[in-house]
């Protein structure tokens, strides 16, 4: 199978080509924010009508090349149908797509490439420029994988390159154990394997960051003044950046745990996001805004590379469901305790455990049900 991962290579410019490099990106986002407003005004995400209408005048008036100006018209295409797939009409009611953080995108073989000796050379308003490149924390499979279009981005204060990199990854072998993983807050991962070893990754720590978050960016909003709009932009991309490291913590334990082929059976979180909506107002902002998704993408690519198998099941019930017995009862789950006990044969356990245990069942059936066993 094919595994896509995105690494965000930096680079090691000169001020010369630093100079040049916020220039091009400058260009080219000015250049999406035109196309953005003719889109707009003309309720069009048709490639070709907008190419003739948009590719001389983006040549002509920003000086871009061929490829440049196709990747801005693509670029806007790509935004406004994601807007149009998540909310319906981009059109009613709604601004155009706005761009101000300066950044591009590049073509792989195109707009850029990349030597041997790890060296990228990329397309400028000015021509190809060379530019040193730090590669050490790209893995090597990785390294020699298919290279897809980038994205050169500032941020704070570093130029980097972020690229999607490509490799086909061997078929996994037979699963020798199936372990369930419950997602959650209290505990932001629960694991069971079957053989009756639970482990769980608390989530208080994050739980209070979360909640100084908040408090910060409720204090900021309060104040409305301009550098409060953009200190809160700041911290935004600050608690991003933090979500991000502590998922990637987790996932990389939950892999580790594995010590044999494993098939790890996650739930699949199609509708988390309805069902935290319903929370009380004072938990909506923790649970509703938690990147769920993002861990559970993690969990599954980390394992994958691993040469694990990764298999999603419906969560529904899984937090009601005696796993002994096989109960079904709401009234089973003590939430202010964390606390399962059945009314039929008496089971007790922590009600995150019992999700895990059976996220795991579900899983073993699963796998069952397609002709494969654990040996």
């Amino acid at each position: 199978m094919k595994q896509t991962l995105t690494y965000a290579v930096k680079f090691l410019p000169t001020p010369e080509q630093e100079l040049l490099l916020f220039r091009t990106c400058k260009t080219f986002i000015d250049a999406c924010g035109t196309v953005s407003e003719w889109c707009r005004e003309n309720h069009c995400l048709s490639q070709k009508k907008i190419r003739d209408a948009m590719y001389l005048r983006l040549r002509s008036e920003y000086g871009l090349g061929s490829q440049m100006a196709q990747s801005a018209i693509s670029r806007v295409i790509g935004n406004y149908r994601t807007i149009r797939e998540n909310h319906g009409s981009p059109w009613h009611g709604k601004r155009a797509c706005k761009y101000t953080s300066a950044g591009y995108d590049a073509v792989w073989n195109r707009d850029y490439s990349v030597s041997k000796a790890g060296v990228v050379s990329v397309n400028t308003l000015a021509g190809r420029v060379k530019l040193q490149a730090d590669w050490s924390h790209v893995p090597e499979p990785y390294r020699r994988g298919r290279y897809g279009t980038a994205r050169i981005i500032r941020r704070n204060g570093k130029w980097l390159m972020l690229i999607p990199m490509s490799v086909m990854l061997p078929d996994p072998p037979r699963p020798q154990r199936v372990t369930g993983i419950d997602l959650g807050l209290r505990f932001l991962a629960v694991s069971y394997d079957g053989d009756g070893n639970t482990r769980f990754h608390p989530g208080k720590e994050v739980t209070q960051k979360r909640a100084q978050y908040k408090a910060l960016r409720t204090d900021l909003q309060k104040r409305g003044t301009r550098s409060a709009r953009k200190r809160l932009k700041s911290i935004g991309n600050r608690e991003n950046r933090w979500m991000t490291q502590v998922n990637h913590r987790v996932s990389k334990a939950l892999v580790a745990e594995c010590d044999r082929p494993t098939l790890l059976a996650l739930e699949d979180l199609k509708g988390v996001r309805k069902a935290t909506e319903r929370v009380g107002r004072s938990q909506r902002y923790v649970q509703v805004s938690w990147a769920f998704f993002q861990l559970r993408q993690m969990v599954e690519y980390k394992a994958r590379g691993a040469g694990h198998t990764v298999m999603l099941v419906d969560p529904a019930y899984t937090s009601q469901t005696c796993p002994k017995c096989g109960t079904v009862r709401k009234a089973n789950r003590k939430h202010d305790k964390h606390l399962y006990v059945c009314a039929n044969c008496g089971y007790r356990s922590n009600d995150d455990r019992v999700a895990a245990m059976n996220i795991q069942r579900l899983g073993y059936q699963s796998l069952l049900e397609t002709g494969v066993s654990t040996s």
